[in-house]
């Protein structure tokens, strides 16, 4: 990997210190992360382009092993956890202009749904302290249950009528976003009741049920912070839990804005009676605009990721077979929000690519030549 791609993902902490020099500098100054993340990057991605590099099979396990990259992304959980705290203190102590407050939020929202990514990242790993700190991140957005549900879950099921996370063609995002956040969270009830089960764990048990702690830990999270701070300020300080509450549900909908894009309109083919292919790196949009990509640790790869979940973010391929997304994700999301553009945009680049009929065995071939 180039040095310059390698020190460009410390750019993920590019939006966490914007929202904090945002807010001292004041007023409109609190919408510098927010702009930064979908004004800035995207002219950038625009100047920049597409990096279709992959690491070159002499520098894969050097790339693999460095540490460096595991650092990055374990720091990005507690960079967030104390700027969520700081946060929630500042508004307490220091109320702020509507406007302000808006930009704030919005900023805010910019940093906290990377949060969700960053967890997705820590969540496939198989450490006890990685999959700790998924959780510790996704405490912060109220979605907690994504740990269960996005392994478990969409990975099995992923572009299946099984699958809520997967759009459809034609499906605006506001219907979609009913049916992944709702029935997301369904499926992690059923999915964690199964595991409880199998290992004959009452489901009750919140030493065991990941769901039950899922609602309880925001919960218990926010609750201690509000009474600590109105019990300082002699008032029930109300702008704490309601500024978390609407920072979370705007993080978790960017996400699942980006669960929209991911697989909107893909398909596995059915084999048998509920059984499907197997996922492979034509079942998601790709993107591999650099700038974008540089600052969600390359999920806009997403096509390998699905066929490779376990593969850490800074070794994810391109594959030019891989359905293509005509922008990165801050701009994918802005169009996402307006159904007719998106429509216009999507469905001819969807049948476009159904066009060139890609098959198993192309994409299979583009694989094994790289590592």
């Amino acid at each position: 990997m180039k040095l310059i791609k390698k020190i460009g993902f410390l750019g993920a902490f590019i939006v966490p210190f914007l929202v904090v020099i945002g807010y001292y500098g004041g007023g409109f100054w609190n919408f510098s992360a927010f702009f930064f993340a979908y004004i800035f990057v995207p002219i950038c991605d625009e100047i920049i382009g597409r990096d279709k590099s992959n690491v070159s099979a002499a520098n894969y396990e050097a790339t693999l092993e460095n540490k460096y990259f595991e650092i990055l992304v374990h720091s990005l959980v507690y960079v967030q956890l104390g700027i969520v705290i700081w946060a929630l203190c500042m508004l307490a102590w220091y109320p702020l202009s509507w406007v302000a407050y808006i930009g704030f939020l919005l900023s805010m929202m910019s940093f906290t749904s990377n949060g969700i990514n960053i967890a997705h990242e820590l969540g496939h790993k198989k450490s006890y302290i990685a999959r700790f700190n998924a959780k510790l991140n996704l405490m912060t957005t109220c979605y907690m249950h994504f740990y269960v549900e996005h392994n478990r879950g969409h990975h099995v099921h992923v572009a299946t009528p099984l699958d809520p996370a997967t759009s459809k063609k034609n499906q605006t995002f506001y219907a979609f976003w009913v049916q992944t956040v709702f029935g997301s969270f369904k499926s992690a009830w059923k999915i964690e009741k199964e595991r409880l089960a199998k290992k004959n764990i009452p489901f009750y048990s919140i030493v065991e049920n990941e769901m039950l702690r899922a609602i309880l830990f925001p919960l218990l999270f926010v609750s201690i912070i509000t009474l600590v701070l109105s019990f300082q300020m002699n008032y029930f300080v109300y702008i704490v839990p309601l500024f978390f509450f609407l920072q979370s549900v705007m993080a978790f909908s960017s996400l699942e804005a980006v669960n929209y894009i991911e697989h909107y309109g893909m398909t596995r083919r059915e084999i048998a009676p509920n059984k499907y292919e197997r996922v492979n790196p034509l079942h998601s949009w790709n993107s591999s605009h650099l700038i974008s990509n540089l600052m969600l640790l390359q999920l806009q790869r997403h096509s390998d990721h699905h066929a490779y979940a376990s593969r850490p973010y800074q070794v994810l391929r391109h594959f030019d077979e891989s359905p293509q997304l005509p922008f990165g994700y801050p701009v994918m999301i802005m169009i996402a929000l307006v159904p007719p553009l998106w429509f216009k945009i999507m469905n001819k680049k969807l049948e476009n690519w159904q066009k060139l009929a890609i098959d198993e065995v192309q994409i299979r071939h583009s694989i094994e030549s790289t590592v």
